[in-house]
């Protein structure tokens, strides 16, 4: 199976996500660290769940790691 760029349901959580990260005076000392990135990426990919609930999880993954509001490892 494929995965599927999702659009961004029209939900305020969403921009109040990627908010949190930019306005958080903790992001630039993360801006490194996986572990605070891996819980962003993951409450986003649970919040596309509550929209698309048959995508399967690259497709969530995909999305997420999309919208991320910080720089992320390129990967093939």
């Amino acid at each position: 199976m494929t995965a599927t760029l999702l659009p961004i349901p029209d939900d305020p959580r969403f921009p109040a996500l990627i908010a949190a990260w930019t306005s958080s005076p903790l992001s630039p000392l993360y801006a490194n660290a996986q572990f605070p990135r891996s819980i962003w990426l993951r409450s986003f990919e649970l919040l596309l769940r509550e929209f698309y609930p048959s995508a399967n999880s690259d497709s969530l993954t995909l999305t997420a790691r999309h919208a991320a509001p910080f720089p992320l490892c390129a990967r093939p």
